[in-house]
């Protein structure tokens, strides 16, 4: 009997164990306390509830992909066509920026260059989800409110060489910009400095054709 009394005491003592340990969890705070991610400014993109990030894409060529010669200087100089999906809660509107990192080395100079810039635009609205094929140019189709400071210059790496990497990044704001109407890239980033929720990247490639 006195063997069967401990025995009955122990499963008893695991019980009331766990239930308060039960108990416990169910009262401690979901995620251990305030997030580390990046916050405004941080670049990173925003994944709320787990989800993607901004995601910017292109039916004019696949990311990565070459860049049909349409889009380029030695073509048609077309804007390429581009949409973006996962906007992050409390953006308020986004920035387009195109840019070659590749240096150059201009004809009769010594000194290579890089970071080109071939397109900026600037307050596109927070419902903006895409923008059409030729929305860049001399005579921007863009949506209202929206301004493009630098027009659309299509890829110009030259037939020497190997290809040149072009990357279009958008940038998702949880406050507005004012920049100048013709501002330049140093000045668009120095603006957005500390108001970048997330940032959608595509990129492309291209080299003049033989």
């Amino acid at each position: 009997m006195r063997i069967r009394a401990i025995q009955v005491f122990a499963i008893v003592l695991a019980m009331a164990i766990a239930l308060s340990v039960s108990i416990a969890a169910q009262q401690a705070p979901v995620g251990g306390g305030p997030g580390r991610g990046g916050g405004p400014g941080g670049g990173g993109a925003q994944r709320g509830g787990g989800g993607p990030g901004l995601t910017l894409t292109s039916t004019s060529w696949q990311d990565g992909g070459e860049i049909p010669v349409k889009y380029a200087g030695a073509g048609q100089s077309i804007s390429p066509a581009l949409s973006w999906t996962n906007m992050p809660m409390g953006t308020v509107e986004f920035v387009l920026i195109m840019n070659d990192p590749e240096p150059v080395n201009p004809r009769g100079s010594g000194s290579a260059t890089g970071d080109i810039t071939h397109w900026i635009v600037v307050k596109i609205p927070a419902t903006t989800t895409s923008l059409p094929e030729g929305a860049g140019g001399a005579q921007p189709q863009l949506p209202a409110g929206a301004k493009q400071t630098v027009a659309y210059r299509g890829p110009g790496a030259p037939a020497a060489g190997p290809p040149h990497h072009y990357t279009l990044t958008l940038y998702a704001l949880n406050a507005p910009i004012t920049v100048a109407d013709n501002a330049d890239r140093a000045a668009v980033t120095a603006a957005m400095d500390g108001k970048v929720l997330a940032k959608g990247i595509f990129n492309g490639r291209y080299k003049a054709p033989q």
